[in-house]
């Protein structure tokens, strides 16, 4: 199956803040990396499979037409701009990488840079917060979303990532897990 876009370079552009006069052919990488990233962990394999197969059938409707342009099309634009970010101010030709410069502004210092991939970021989240609850509240509508299996991702319902993990903890078995380490005399 040829790789199915869910938003535009035209959407990307409309709902951040990347200036219509960014070259397209450097956001399309990271709309593809953040579908990637970001739609098919949340929503599993079988329910994005099903979207890409509708849009390239040009039949979407209903609720999956819902799906992607009021929530999808709300959370990829802003993850997609979150992977851009770091690389809007370099281009990389022949094997060497370039700093492009302005000469009617300056250059964002790297903490600056950071501010603005965090606040990116959070609205990232939020947006995917509300894709997941569509979604999770409207199941009738997606059976797609319960039907993965096998070498299929299985949908996560976390949008947010603090970078701890703070799931809950199996049993132990016969596992080694960190406590066996910080207990060794026990």
């Amino acid at each position: 199956m040829a790789y199915v876009l869910f938003i535009s370079e035209q959407k990307l552009k409309d709902s951040t803040a990347i200036n219509l006069s960014v070259d397209t052919d450097l956001l399309l990488p990271y709309i593809r990396q953040s579908q990637k990233l970001y739609v098919e962990p949340k929503l599993g394999t079988d329910l994005t499979d099903k979207l890409k197969a509708d849009i390239t059938a040009g039949t979407l409707a209903g609720a999956y037409k819902t799906l992607v342009d009021d929530y999808i099309g709300d959370m990829l634009p802003n993850w997609a701009f979150y992977h851009a970010i770091p690389f809007l101010r370099f281009k990389i030709e022949n094997g060497n990488i370039y700093s492009k410069t302005s000469e009617t502004g300056t250059a964002l210092s790297t903490e600056e840079a950071q501010h603005l991939r965090e606040e990116v970021r959070n609205t990232s989240e939020y947006y995917t917060e509300r894709m997941i609850d569509y979604v999770c509240n409207n199941t009738s509508s997606f059976p797609e979303y319960s039907t993965n299996s096998g070498s299929d991702v299985s949908p996560d319902p976390n949008a947010y990532y603090n970078g701890m993990n703070l799931e809950r903890p199996m049993k132990q078995g016969t596992k080694l897990t960190l406590r066996n380490f910080l207990n060794a005399g026990i």
